[in-house]
């Protein structure tokens, strides 16, 4: 019977010890008064896979009906060489759109009855002589490689004007970089944090809280405007889209016990 009671009090006993070490130590953080606020930044470089070009048509006619007509057809024809290089129509967006009169303006003359005396400036008068039709689009080349090949396309189709490329992330990739400059953020801010700490002799740390300070996506521009150009062959359109800084940037908070 004793025997019983002593192997039921070891039971128990071991009971006791392991609830006693799975149970957290109840941390008194009213006594964490000291603070300590650091930041950090994080970088991370990639290369854009994602281009936007800007290609317009410009075309004269003495009416605006045959104005609009011409820079329809000739944009028709842009767009359709655009998209036999493998671009979808729905990364082909028009982007403006516009009609514009010409006119010719008649400058003041002398007076018939005093050649000496000009006639008051407010008599220039003006006529329109024709119209100007303008279509741009903005086209969405997903493909690094094809850029120079669109741009290509899309003057030997019709386009008179290469506006400019511009080249950024795709919200895919971009999400999964800054994600990457986030946790180099994070990091250095810890680092700093336990500097400072060491340094300053103020003992254990914790940290308090923690936000996302600011974020940053860059575009770049390629400034290229290419107009109409004389007729024959050009050499291929090169493109080098170079590589984008992704920035995040955090703020931390750790609280301590003051000596």
């Amino acid at each position: 019977m004793s025997g019983a009671i002593l192997a039921l009090a070891v039971i128990f006993l071991i009971i006791g010890n392991t609830s006693a070490q799975n149970t957290a130590p109840t941390v008194n953080m009213s006594i964490y008064t000291g603070t300590v606020s650091v930041s950090g930044t994080g970088y991370v470089f990639s290369e854009p896979d994602l281009a936007k070009v800007t290609i317009g048509v410009t075309t004269e006619a003495v009416t605006s009906t045959q104005a609009m007509g011409d820079n329809a057809n000739a944009m028709d024809n842009v767009i359709n060489a655009i998209k036999a290089q493998g671009i979808p129509a729905s990364d082909i967006k028009t982007s403006r759109v516009s009609l514009q009169p010409k006119y010719e303006y008649q400058y003041p003359t002398t007076s018939s009855s005093s050649p000496d005396k000009a006639v008051p400036p407010t008599s220039l008068s003006t006529r329109i002589v024709g119209y100007t039709a303008t279509n741009t689009v903005t086209v969405k080349v997903r493909d690094m490689s094809k850029v120079g090949s669109v741009i290509d396309a899309g003057y030997n189709g019709g386009a008179n004007q290469i506006q400019g490329v511009t080249f950024t992330l795709s919200d895919e990739k971009a999400a999964t970089v800054y994600k990457q400059a986030l946790q180099k953020a994070v990091t250095e801010a810890t680092d700093k944090a336990k500097v400072i700490a060491s340094a300053s002799g103020i003992g254990e740390i914790k940290l308090k809280s923690i936000s996302e300070s600011g974020q940053y996506y860059p575009v770049a521009y390629d400034g290229m405007e290419r107009s109409a150009m004389a007729s024959g062959a050009v050499a291929p359109t090169p493109i080098s889209p170079g590589e984008q800084q992704v920035t995040a940037t955090v703020s931390m908070t750790y609280v301590y016990i003051p000596q």
